[in-house]
């Protein structure tokens, strides 16, 4: 048992960033992951090897940049950069897989109901793809920030560690699982395609939208839902998560995490917000998914306050521990 604790400690103290609950859940994710995918029969295709051995690379080295910078002052940036991109891929990548796993409950598709909601608030999908498409120059700026967001996200946590803004780092990285946890679990639950195939729309509908997002997922999707789908392959799995759109919710999570800085708050702002128009066209989403997924970033941001809120004085006990069990 004292060496289990030892290891706990290390690792708490190795890894810092986010907390050990999110950590937990990571685990808890993956181990959900392996039960369904065994029970549910899935295949891993040959394909996935290459993806796997990139993947083993790139958690080697940022491992190596967290246990080398232990305990450095002058590498504490590094070590939470490191820390954070480590979980941050890592949970994405196992994300994925439980949406996927999640879309094979093939609950009752729910685009009616949004198309109502959009309505029902006057807006209209089919004409703002008609604007976009008229308005060459703006729909090829909204167009282009679309598929940023993951590379924005990464460049945010860098700038983060490497500047030390500790607290805002850990409070993205809480704020991106707890919402896109929670994304999945009402993507399942309330399933839904896209405007794009709802509509029965094709590539020459498109003059300057590019349609790719809100299209190459269908494949995938239609034959999880029909229960044909039981192979993963890592090299060619896609976001699938139509309701909610996490799109929405990591350019608003993004922004929100940089509001103690003044000057990038700005960039964020406007940046962003074209990512947040290209969500509903090239992304391919209704506005009900924008919605709900911008609630989503609120409802995390409120529900990590709750529980750092409670923990941060045990966590600050333990830590200290912890870093005296290393003397």
């Amino acid at each position: 048992m004292s060496r289990i604790r030892h290891i706990a400690q290390w690792a708490r103290t190795t890894f810092p960033y986010p907390s050990p609950l999110a950590w937990g859940v990571l685990a808890l994710v993956i181990m959900t992951d392996i039960v369904w995918a065994v029970l549910g029969a899935y295949h891993l295709s040959p394909n996935s090897l290459s993806s796997l051995g990139l993947a083993l690379v790139a958690f080697v080295m940022l491992a190596g940049f967290a246990i080398y910078g232990r305990g450095r002052d002058d590498l504490a940036g590094v070590v939470a950069w490191s820390s954070a991109t480590l979980f941050v891929v890592t949970f994405s990548t196992t994300s994925v897989i439980l949406s996927y796993l999640a879309a094979s409950l093939s609950l009752p598709l729910v685009d009616a109901q949004l198309v109502a909601f959009d309505e029902a608030l006057g807006f209209d999908w089919i004409g703002l793809l008609h604007f976009v498409n008229t308005h060459e120059t703006f729909g090829r700026l909204t167009s282009a920030t679309y598929n940023t967001a993951f590379p924005e996200l990464a460049l945010i946590v860098l700038f983060l560690g490497l500047m030390r803004r500790l607290e805002e780092l850990r409070e993205l990285v809480d704020v991106y699982w707890l919402t896109l946890l929670m994304a999945i679990t009402l993507s399942a639950l309330f399933p839904a395609v896209d405007p794009y195939a709802f509509y029965g729309l094709k590539p020459d509908d498109f003059t300057v939208v590019w349609p790719t997002a809100g299209m190459v997922f269908l494949p995938d999707y239609l034959s999880l839902r029909a229960g044909t789908y039981d192979t993963f392959n890592f090299a060619a799995m896609e976001g699938i998560i139509a309701f909610p759109s996490f799109h929405a919710a990591l350019a608003l999570m993004m922004t929100w995490s940089l509001r103690r800085l003044p000057w990038a708050l700005g960039l964020g702002l406007v940046y962003n917000g074209l990512m947040l128009l290209a969500t509903l066209t090239e992304g391919g989403h209704y506005l009900a998914d924008v919605a709900v997924g911008s609630l989503l970033v609120v409802v995390a941001v409120a529900v990590r306050h709750a529980l750092t809120r409670r923990e941060k004085p045990a966590v600050a006990i333990e830590t200290l521990q912890a870093l005296q069990g290393f003397d």
